[in-house]
């Protein structure tokens, strides 16, 4: 393990791929808040298609370039591997803080048990954004699939209450990370990392908590869009999830029930693609759940 140099001052991992206003607008913050508090922040450049036009004047900026584009998890290892605090923040490019927090984070990890901290995200008006899972992921949500998950989420009985904090606004014990490897980037290389350390800092010797006294900006929904390349990387990271925390024990059976599922959907598809439902153009939305379907057989 490396040695570790400062424990009273943190350091932030900030991944782009772009966006470097966004990048440019979190640094500023983060210096503005807490510069004395923060040994370095590291910028990830993941090959970003277009060139960086800020300086960040201050010698605590540091941007490493990745040679080739890796992809998000990548990225993220990347920085958090040369961290040198005992406390490393990760930030998405679209997260920033809206007041100092620094000094109140360092004092809840002098708890020497706790691995991992979570925080809570709001948008530009204060409104609540989401920063974690309340549950474990499980098949039986796979089987229902995203969007029926959703509407079901107050019948929650087949699933285990845990934290799972996402990786746009969060902080971790750089041992803790070092201990269990860092971030998987060759089972997630997008998608469900941070679904999946979290699930194994829970499973370890360190403690895993979310506090609302610590509050960060982040709207989301930067970074993707919601189309069938998405939905077919959710199902391929989730199945990849369940399968790596045993969590799958009839494989074939659950496939069967995803595709049972895929079709029904692509059957309601014809039907409002038939009455020209708010104009939608389903033709698209047809085309990715038939892929979909064929993926499925894939997984393993």
């Amino acid at each position: 393990m490396n040695k570790l140099k400062y424990i009273k001052k943190v350091s932030v991992v900030i991944p782009v791929y772009g966006q470097w206003k966004l990048v440019k607008r979190n640094v500023d913050a983060l210096l503005k808040y807490d510069r004395k508090n923060i040994y370095e922040i590291i910028i990830v450049n993941d090959k970003s298609p277009e060139e960086n036009p800020y300086s960040f004047d201050d010698t605590v900026v540091k941007i490493i370039n990745n040679d080739k584009n890796i992809g998000y998890t990548g990225t993220v290892n990347n920085g958090l591997k040369k961290a040198e605090s005992d406390v490393v923040i990760l930030l998405d490019s679209d997260a920033f803080p809206i007041e100092a927090f620094v000094e109140k984070l360092l004092a809840m990890y002098e708890d020497s048990n706790i691995g991992c901290i979570g925080f809570r995200t709001v948008d530009e008006d204060g409104n609540e954004t989401g920063s974690f899972e309340q549950y474990e992921p499980s098949v039986i949500g796979l089987i229902l699939g995203q969007q029926l998950q959703l509407k079901l989420n107050m019948i929650e009985f087949w699933r285990k209450r845990k934290i799972l904090p996402y990786s746009c606004s969060v902080s971790f014990r750089k041992k803790c990370l070092q201990e269990l490897d860092y971030f998987d980037a060759q089972l997630f290389p997008t998608l469900e990392a941070d679904n999946d350390i979290s699930l194994r800092v829970h499973q370890s010797k360190w403690k895993l908590i979310m506090t609302p006294e610590i509050t960060l900006c982040h709207k989301g929904g930067n970074s993707y869009n919601i189309n069938y390349k998405r939905v077919l990387m959710y199902h391929e990271s989730r199945w990849r999830l369940l399968k790596k925390h045993s969590k799958i024990k009839a494989p074939a059976l659950v496939k069967e029930l995803i595709k049972t599922r895929i079709k029904v959907e692509l059957l309601i598809l014809a039907f409002l693609e038939i009455i020209k439902y708010k104009n939608m153009d389903i033709g698209e939305k047809i085309k990715g759940r038939k892929i979909i379907l064929q993926k499925v057989n894939t997984f393993n």
